[in-house]
C-alpha cells in the first residue's frame, strides 16, 4: 500500500531544499573569495620573489622532474619553458658542490626537516653563480612524494661582501701605511717603506717609488724593495727601455699596465724583452705622479708572472702614490725646516747683535740669549713687549709714530734707539726688522737684530766735532782739502775745494781737467813738483795760476798734498789741501806795482779825466746834460779802472769789459745780447780806451739805438789774426731791430773818443756807419804790450 505525504512533509522537504541551495551558494561564494585571496597571495609572493630576485622550484621524486618559475631557471641562465630533471639540474651545479647538495636534501628528508644549502653553478654562458637553495618534503602517507622549494642568486651578495671585505682590508692597508709613514722623518725611509708595505699587500715580486729626472729620461729609486728584502740602493732605470712610448705616457698622467710581457705587441723588440728579463719582470704598473703639469715621480710594482691588473689595484696604487709624495715632500720640508731653524739659531746665538722675532702684534716670540742677558730678565718674561719697556721714552714715542706705517703695511723698519741694560745704562742701537710671510703669502711678522752702536755713536760724535773744528779753521785759511787716486786719476774734491775751482759740491773730475786749466807758464813747474815728491816720497807743495771753472777767471792756487801708498809700496794716491791765495799774490803784486805805477796812473787819470771834462762840456746843451754825462763817463772809467787794479798783470780781458756794460740790458730768454769772441787780455793803456768806448756804445744804444726798444739786439764779436809785428784785434759792434738810424748833425765826445782817440793812442782803424737798420761800428788795432793769453777756440759767451 502506497502511503500519500501530509502536507506538513512536503513543506520540510522543500524547505531542506532552499536550504541546501543556499548552504550551496555560500560555499561557492566562499570558495570563490578563497580563490581571489589564493590568487592575491600568489600575485604578492610572485613579486616578493621577483622583487628578492628569489626563484620557487618543485621537484617530482617519482618522476625527477623539475618544474620552476622563470626566476628559478634564470638563476641558472635557461629559458623560462626550458625542461628539466633533476639529473639536469646536477649537471648545472658546480662539481665539487653536487655531493654536499646532495646530502644536505637525503638528509632533510631522513629528518622530516627543512633544507638549507649554498652552491656554485655553471651557467650556460660558462660564467660561475652562487645560488641558495631552501626548502622541504611534500609528504603524502607519511611518504615524501615532492621536494619544494626556492632558489636565490645570492652572486652579487657574496660579492658586495667581497668588495666590502677589500674596502675593509685596503682602509687596513692605508691606516697602517699612514701610521708607519708618520713616524718616518727620512724621505728614503718613507720611499722604502711604501715600496714594502705596498708589494707585500699586493703579492708582487718589486716595488719601488722614485723620483724623475725628466731631461735624462730616468726614474732614480733610493731603495727598490724586492720580495720582503732590500736591494738596488740608488738604482737608476731608464724608462726608454722598457717601453718606447712609456715616458711620454707618463708625462701626460697616463697609467702603464703591462699584463705579460711575452705577448704584449707593445714589447716586440728584444731590447725591450731584455730590459724585463734584466728586472725579472713578466707584468708591470707604473703610476705617474704629476705635479704642476710636470712629471715628478712613480709608484711601480713588478711580478715575475703574468698578472691582469684590476681597477681597484690601479685606484689604490695611486692613492699610495699620492700619500707617499705628500710625506716625502712634507719630510724634506720639515727636515729643511729643522735645518734652517738650526742653522738660524747658531747664527743667531753668534751674533753680537739682539736677534729677535715679532709677531703682527709686535710681541717678542724669540730673542737669542744676548737678549736675556742685556736685559737681565729671565727668559720667560724676555717675551711679549718687554723691549718697548727697555727702550728710552723719548726714542719709543718717536718710534710709536714711525711704526704706524710698518704695522699696518707689514713693511721694512730700520731706526736708531736706546736700549737700558740690566744696569740701567743706555746705549744706541741700530733697530733693522723685516717682514716675514708664510709660503701661501700671510704676513707673521718681522724677523731683525738690534746691534750695538754706542762706540760708533761716540766715535762719530768726536768725529763730528773734530770735522767742524777742520771746517772752521780750512774755512778761516780759505782753503779745501782733496783726494786724488792714482788708478783712477780722479780728484775727490770737498765742497770748498770745489768752490774755490768754481765747481758744484761733491765734485769727483780727472786731474786732467784741472792741468787743462793751469797757466801754460805753470803746469811744466808743477809736473816737474809732482814727479820729485813721488821720486823723493816727500810731500808735495807748489803755487800755480789757474782758470776758474764757471767764470774763466784766473787765480792764484797754493796746492800742498802728502803721498800714500798700498801695501806693496806702489804709490796709491795723494791727498791734501787747496788754498786760493789770490787775493795774497795780488797784494803782493800790487804793493810791488803800487809806487811804480802811482804816479804814471795819476797823470794819466788826470789827463783822461780833463779830457773827458773838457769834451763833455764843449757838447753839453745844459748843466744836467754835462752831469749825467760827466758821471756815466768816470763811471765807466772807474768800472775799468776796477777790472785793471783786481788784476795780478794789471789787465783786463776784453769780454769783462763788455760783459760789464752790456750785462745788465740781456733779458731772461738771453737773446738780446750777443757777445762772442776769444779770451783776450788788453794791458791798461788799451783796456782804458776800449772800455770807455765800450761805454759811448752801449749808452748810445740805450738812448737812440737798439737797446731803446723792445726786441733790439746787439752783437759783438771779435776775432785774433797774426799781424806784421803784434797780433791784430778786428772787433765788430752791430745794431739792429731798433729805430731807424741816421747820421749824427753834429759830432759829440763819444764819435771823437772812438774815432780820433782810439786811433791816436792805440793805432786803431775805426769805422762807424750810420745803417738805416742800425749802427755798425768795427775797429782794427794790434795788441799792445805782451803777447796776449788767448785760446782761439775759446767763446767768449
Amino acid at each position: 500500500m502506497i502511503e500519500r505525504s501530509s502536507p506538513e512533509s512536503s513543506a520540510d522537504a522543500a524547505s531542506s531544499k532552499e536550504g541546501n541551495r543556499k548552504r550551496l551558494a555560500d560555499l561557492e561564494r566562499r570558495l570563490r573569495e578563497t580563490e581571489d585571496a589564493l590568487r592575491l597571495s600568489n600575485g604578492k609572493l610572485r613579486m616578493a620573489l621577483d622583487l628578492s630576485r628569489l626563484g620557487s622550484w618543485e621537484r617530482d621524486l617519482k618522476t625527477d622532474e623539475i618544474t620552476g618559475t622563470a626566476a628559478f631557471k634564470a638563476n641558472f641562465g635557461l629559458p623560462p619553458d626550458a625542461p628539466m630533471t633533476y639529473e639536469d639540474f646536477q649537471k648545472l651545479v658546480h662539481p665539487a658542490d653536487v655531493e654536499r647538495m646532495n646530502q644536505a636534501m637525503v638528509f632533510a628528508l631522513k629528518t622530516k626537516t627543512d633544507f638549507n644549502v649554498e652552491c656554485r653553478i655553471i651557467r650556460q654562458d660558462g660564467r660561475i653563480g652562487r645560488v641558495l637553495l631552501r626548502g622541504g618534503a611534500i609528504y603524502e602517507d607519511d611518504r615524501p612524494v615532492r621536494l619544494m622549494g626556492i632558489a636565490q642568486d645570492v652572486a652579487a651578495r657574496e660579492k658586495a661582501k667581497e668588495e666590502l671585505h677589500s674596502a675593509q682590508r685596503r682602509q687596513e692597508f692605508l691606516l697602517d701605511l699612514n701610521d708607519q709613514l708618520r713616524s718616518l722623518d727620512d724621505p728614503d725611509a718613507i720611499m722604502e717603506t711604501t715600496a714594502q708595505v705596498l708589494g707585500r699587500y699586493m703579492k708582487v715580486d718589486s716595488a719601488g717609488y722614485g723620483e724623475i729626472d725628466e731631461e735624462r729620461g730616468i726614474i732614480l729609486v733610493e731603495r727598490e724593495w724586492s720580495m720582503g728584502a732590500l736591494s738596488n740602493e740608488g738604482r737608476a732605470y731608464r724608462l726608454y727601455d722598457f717601453l718606447p712610448s712609456m715616458m711620454e705616457e707618463l708625462k701626460q698622467g697616463h697609467p702603464i699596465f703591462v699584463e705579460d710581457i711575452w705577448n704584449d705587441p707593445r714589447a716586440d723588440d728584444s731590447a725591450v724583452q731584455a730590459a724585463y728579463r734584466t728586472i725579472n719582470a713578466r707584468s708591470a704598473l707604473a703610476v705617474p705622479l704629476l705635479k704642476n703639469q710636470k712629471l715628478t715621480a712613480i709608484l711601480y710594482l713588478h711580478s715575475a708572472a703574468p698578472r691582469v691588473w684590476f681597477g681597484d689595484e690601479l685606484s689604490l696604487v695611486e692613492d699610495v702614490a699620492e700619500r707617499t709624495w705628500t710625506a716625502v715632500e712634507k719630510a724634506r720640508a720639515e727636515n729643511e725646516l729643522r735645518e734652517t731653524d738650526a742653522r738660524f739659531r747658531l747664527i743667531a746665538e753668534s751674533l753680537p747683535a739682539l736677534v729677535w722675532i715679532l709677531n703682527p702684534k709686535t710681541e717678542l716670540t724669540y730673542t737669542n740669549e744676548r737678549w736675556v742677558t742685556y736685559s737681565g730678565l729671565p727668559p720667560e718674561e724676555a717675551l711679549g713687549h718687554s723691549w718697548m719697556r727697555a727702550i728710552h721714552p723719548d726714542d719709543m714715542a718717536r718710534m710709536n709714530e714711525e711704526l704706524v706705517p710698518v704695522v699696518t703695511q707689514h713693511t721694512a723698519y730700520t731706526t736708531e734707539a736706546r736700549y737700558r741694560s740690566h744696569e740701567g745704562v743706555y746705549r744706541w742701537h741700530l733697530i733693522q726688522g723685516a717682514p716675514i710671510h708664510s709660503p701661501s703669502g700671510e704676513f707673521k711678522g718681522w724677523v731683525g737684530t738690534s746691534v750695538d752702536i754706542q762706540d760708533l755713536k761716540e766715535t762719530e760724535d768726536a768725529l763730528r766735532k773734530s770735522e767742524e773744528r777742520l771746517r772752521m779753521a780750512l774755512q778761516a785759511a780759505n782753503m779745501g782739502d782733496w783726494s786724488w787716486d792714482a788708478a783712477s786719476h780722479q780728484l775727490t774734491l770737498s765742497d770748498r775745494a770745489a768752490e774755490i775751482f768754481g765747481l758744484p759740491e761733491g765734485c769727483l773730475i780727472p786731474s786732467a781737467d784741472i792741468q787743462q786749466r793751469m797757466h801754460p807758464a805753470d803746469l811744466a813747474r808743477m809736473e816737474a813738483a809732482m814727479k820729485q815728491a813721488i821720486e823723493h816720497r816727500e810731500p808735495y807743495s807748489i803755487e800755480y795760476r789757474l782758470r776758474r771753472f764757471d767764470n774763466d777767471a784766473w787765480i792764484w792756487v797754493a796746492s800742498q798734498g802728502q803721498l800714500t801708498y798700498s801695501d806693496d809700496g806702489a804709490l796709491s794716491g795723494i791727498t791734501g789741501v787747496y788754498q786760493d791765495i789770490t787775493d795774497r799774490r795780488q797784494a803782493d803784486e800790487r804793493q810791488q806795482l803800487l809806487i811804480r805805477e802811482l804816479h804814471h796812473r795819476v797823470k794819466n787819470t788826470l789827463a783822461t779825466v780833463q779830457a773827458i771834462v773838457g769834451s763833455t762840456a764843449r757838447t753839453a746843451s745844459s748843466i744836467d746834460e754835462f752831469y749825467q754825462g760827466f758821471v756815466g763817463r768816470i763811471v765807466s772809467l772807474a768800472r775799468t779802472h776796477n777790472l785793471l787794479t783786481e788784476d795780478l798783470w794789471q789787465k783786463a780781458a776784453l769780454s769783462d769789459l763788455i760783459q760789464t756794460e752790456l750785462g745788465p740790458y740781456e733779458d731772461e730768454a738771453r737773446n738780446r745780447i750777443v757777445i762772442d769772441g776769444p779770451h783776450v787780455e788788453l794791458p791798461s793803456e788799451a783796456a782804458v780806451p776800449i772800455g770807455m768806448a765800450i761805454h759811448e756804445l752801449t749808452t748810445n744804444a740805450a738812448k737812440h739805438g737798439a737797446l731803446s726798444t723792445f726786441g733790439g739786439q746787439v752783437e759783438v764779436r771779435w776775432r785774433i789774426e797774426p799781424g806784421a809785428e803784434r797780433p791784430l784785434l778786428h772787433f765788430a759792434w752791430t745794431e739792429k731791430g731798433g729805430p731807424r738810424v741816421s747820421p749824427p748833425t753834429r759830432q759829440g765826445f763819444g764819435s771823437r773818443l772812438l774815432q780820433r782817440v782810439l786811433a791816436t793812442q792805440l793805432q786803431a782803424d775805426v769805422d762807424m756807419n750810420f745803417r738805416p737798420e742800425g749802427l755798425y761800428f768795427t775797429m782794427t788795432m794790434p795788441i799792445p804790450g805782451e803777447p796776449p793769453l788767448f785760446n782761439p777756440d775759446h767763446s767768449g759767451n
